[in-house]
């Protein structure tokens, strides 16, 4: 099935079932890889199928690239993919979703994100935040990009990794499994606490798979191809180190801070050391100073990895006390 005919297909529940099928599941860590993966296995094999999974996840906790390939059929003996075999390709971030379509079958569907988490590495210049990043531009064919945090709502508010469950309902609409087989298996690896927004989430993501029409941009829930509406629908501009209105109406531009308590540090040199962007060195006496405020991305390594819980990382006002380390 390609992403053109997503819209015309006939409910799950009404397809013959096929008799093998390749999926990858791709994103970044933290956004629910490995339990998306888990949880599709769970709903093939409950359907009887014999079911490979494979994964690589090296710097999973980072942030890094998380790749699962999951492989069905009657008898299934490979876990890992060939590039051009996959049915199916569900990407829970955008690059990650491009680098992935190498595995895509000509007539392969890629439900891709519209997502971006972007590494420092990938920014031009940090403070002002020009990348060098793949933008939505046009969508590739055999993708369909869906704004998955417009699609979820209000079941992510609180709960970013819940608007991934939107891509697991646009699956279902193109597999031969009712709704209730993913619902279960939603039920076994989803947290009780979080199973009701992974539901609705699931729910609305089946409903989009529905709405994808021939011919349009192939973005779900009206993301401009060529804007990053899925970044600021899931956070404020300030979040991002983006801008903020003053009370006046005025807009000023917000930019990382680090504070460092001096009478905390014991000159350990950590925070020296794991700064991506070196803004950090240790004064003649042995205490770290946010000496170059103008490299600072906000990553919050330096207080994440400070022994001492010396160093607080914060958003402040351009032309405010950004430089100060006291």
């Amino acid at each position: 099935m390609t992403a053109a005919q997503v819209a015309a297909a006939a409910p799950s529940e009404l397809q013959a079932p096929p008799v093998s099928g390749n999926l990858v599941v791709a994103g970044v860590g933290g956004q629910g890889v490995i339990l998306a993966s888990n949880l599709i296995s769970q709903v093939l094999l409950d359907a009887g199928y014999d079911v490979k999974k494979s994964e690589v996840h090296g710097m999973s906790q980072r942030g890094g690239t998380v790749v699962s390939h999951v492989r069905f059929g009657p008898e299934v003996h490979s876990v890992m993919l060939e590039p051009g075999s996959a049915d199916w390709i569900v990407a829970f971030e955008w690059e990650e979703g491009l680098r992935a379509l190498s595995y895509l079958k000509p007539d392969g569907v890629a439900l891709v994100s519209t997502e971006q988490r972007i590494p420092p590495a990938a920014m031009l210049d940090h403070r002002e935040r020009a990348l060098a990043y793949p933008g939505l531009g046009d969508v590739p064919p055999g993708v369909v990009a869906v704004d998955t945090f417009a699609v979820a709502g209000d079941a992510a508010v609180g709960a970013p990794v819940v608007a991934q469950t939107v891509l697991l309902g646009a699956l279902s609409t193109l597999l031969p499994f009712p709704s209730e087989a993913w619902q279960s298996a939603i039920g076994t690896w989803v947290p009780p606490k979080a199973l009701t927004a992974n539901l609705t989430a699931f729910e609305r993501g089946r409903a989009s798979g529905a709405r994808v029409a021939a011919g349009e941009s192939g973005v779900v829930a009206g993301v401009s191809p060529n804007g990053s509406a899925a970044h600021e629908s899931r956070s404020s501009r300030a979040e991002a180190g983006g801008i903020a209105t003053a009370p006046e109406g005025a807009v000023e531009r917000l930019v990382p801070a680090v504070h460092i308590e001096r009478s905390w540090c014991k000159g350990c040199d950590i925070c020296v050391a794991v700064c991506p962007e070196k803004c950090l060195v240790l004064d003649k006496f042995d205490v770290a100073v946010f000496a170059h405020p103008q490299r600072c991305t906000g990553c919050g390594l330096c207080a994440w990895l400070c022994p001492d819980l010396a160093i607080d990382v914060g958003l402040v006002r351009d032309g405010g006390a950004g430089g100060r380390s006291s």
